[in-house]
């Protein structure tokens, strides 16, 4: 890979992690039952993920995500156990599968796969970084996240709330950018 393509490629993070840092904002204050956070923007980090590749996509989401989580709760604590890592396993695995399938002109295919598997991966991150904090740090605030019936429902709670805006908006986005030809690296 030359210098270009490398510049391009941190750039397309950069880019990815700005957005989605800034759009996760937006919605970060909106209470849920959990510490997971409603969280649309997460159709930022998807698009990237399947027209760019999975680094951009992981990388670009994990960055974001700890900003935003950081200007939110004033503390990197949380989002180092659970969202950062847990963003850039979802992502990094949208933009896997997609690429995985794209060969086939079956992108749409690896793309609704690399959303379900990626945010169920993702949440289940986030869940073990949380249970963790809980049981081994003993954060109080935190103490929900031992029962299993309660990480279950969370987990579940975290894909509908976020696979909609991945798939209704994402998807378009995605067929648009392509057509515009504006997808090679």
């Amino acid at each position: 890979m030359n210098s270009a393509s490398k510049a391009r490629l941190a750039s397309l993070t950069a880019l990815n992690a700005a957005l989605y840092a800034s759009l996760s904002l937006a919605t970060a204050y909106l209470p849920t039952p959990f510490i997971i956070q409603f969280r649309p923007a997460v159709v930022v980090p998807a698009v990237f993920a399947a027209l760019y590749g999975a680094l951009v996509g992981g990388l670009g989401a994990a960055v974001g995500t700890f900003i935003a989580s950081i200007m939110r709760y004033g503390t990197p604590l949380l989002t180092l156990f659970s969202g950062t890592p847990g963003n850039f396993v979802c992502f990094y695995i949208v933009g896997f599968l997609t690429r995985k399938f794209q060969a086939r002109n079956r992108w749409i295919v690896g793309y609704l796969a690399g959303c379900v598997l990626g945010l169920l991966a993702g949440f289940t991150v986030i869940a073990v970084g949380l249970y963790f904090l809980a049981t081994v740090v003993g954060l109080e605030m935190l103490a929900k996240w031992t029962s299993l019936p309660f990480i279950l429902t969370a987990l579940v709670f975290g894909i509908a709330s976020e696979l909609p805006f991945m798939v209704l908006l994402g998807i378009p986005i995605v067929e648009a950018v392509r057509r515009a030809g504006v997808t090679r690296v």
